[in-house]
Parts: C-alpha cells; sequence; structure tokens
C-alpha cells in the first residue's frame, strides 16, 4: 500500500495559473464611452420630455386663461336685456337695471367698462383678462328654429364670444353663446 503522502505527490501537477490581470487601457475606454453614449441619450430623453411638459404646461395655461376670460364676459352679459351698440370686437350692454357694461380688447387685455345707473357713475378700464391676442363677437337673432347673423348688434338675441390667449408660442380660443335671459 501507498502512503497518502505519496499519493498526492504522484498526481500530476496542474501548471501554475497565469496570474489575474485587469482591465487594459483599451477596454476601459471602450466602457466609458459606452457609458457616455447612454448617459447622453437618457439626458437627450430626459430634455425632450421636458420640452414637451413646458410645451403642454403652456398651452393648458393657455387654455385656462381663455376659457376663464369667455366665461366671464358671457356670465355678465347673460343678464342683458340688449345690445345696446356693438361691432366685431366690442359690445355694450344694457341691463333691466338700466346699467350698461362695455367690452373690448386694448393693448392686448379684454377690459370692462361698466355703468351705474343708480349712482350714474361709470368705472372705465377694468382689465378682465391679458394676453389676449383676439377678442370677437357674433351677433345672431332666431328666425323659427335657426340662429341666423343679426342685421344689426341691437337686433341680436344672442351673441358669440370668441377669445384668443397667446402665451409666447402657445395659443389657445375658446368660444360660448350666451343668450339674453331679459331680452324684452
Amino acid at each position: 500500500m501507498i502512503p497518502v503522502s505519496a499519493r498526492i505527490c504522484n498526481f500530476p501537477r496542474r501548471p501554475d495559473r497565469p496570474a489575474r490581470r485587469g482591465l487594459t487601457l483599451i477596454e476601459l475606454l471602450v466602457v466609458l464611452v459606452v457609458l457616455l453614449l447612454v448617459t447622453a441619450s437618457i439626458s437627450r430623453l430626459l430634455a425632450s420630455a421636458w420640452d414637451s411638459q413646458q410645451a403642454i404646461t403652456g398651452q393648458n395655461e393657455s387654455q385656462k386663461r381663455a376659457q376663464r376670460a369667455v366665461d366671464t364676459v358671457v356670465d355678465s352679459l347673460r343678464g342683458a336685456s340688449a345690445v345696446q351698440s356693438g361691432d366685431g370686437a366690442r359690445i355694450a350692454a344694457v341691463f333691466p337695471s338700466g346699467n350698461v357694461t362695455t367690452y373690448y380688447l386694448s393693448l392686448h387685455e379684454i377690459r370692462r367698462d361698466r355703468y351705474d345707473h343708480a349712482s350714474g357713475q361709470t368705472t372705465t378700464g377694468e382689465t378682465i383678462c391679458n394676453d389676449v391676442s383676439n377678442l370677437n363677437f357674433g351677433y345672431h337673432r332666431r328666425t323659427g328654429n335657426l340662429w341666423v347673423p343679426a342685421p344689426s348688434p341691437a337686433l341680436s338675441e344672442s351673441v358669440l364670444v370668441s377669445v384668443t390667449v397667446t402665451l409666447g408660442q402657445d395659443h389657445a380660443t375658446e368660444t360660448s353663446l350666451v343668450w339674453f335671459r331679459n331680452h324684452l
């Protein structure tokens, strides 16, 4: 019988393993270039997402302002009994109390003038909305079941109000129709 220590020595020897080697400079540079490309792609994607978000936010703000402006004008006109005077960019509505409210566009602002019949005082130039690029009024009258353009603003029974708000490159247009509740 062979002693254990002799048996171990009789096994063929494994060749010495080469020492572990590290990364070469070329391999390290290739990894860095790949990481830079991935980082640049992600940065470009994030920048694009940010720009899209800014555009959506601007559009939403324009839309919100235009809707608020139209609602303010329409809600005010709803109680009017008639149009005293008007054209495509201006309206003066008379109310049953004798008060008169006028809406118009001046220096990219919707402005309101109000005459209070009871006190005889007039308030002028009250700003309703800023950054308005267009304010338009369309005057209509009912003929049978149809609404047709009124021959004059004073004969109108409803008014189509359209407001366009522009904020930078973003713009939004809102339109609403008001029927005079107290039409005489």
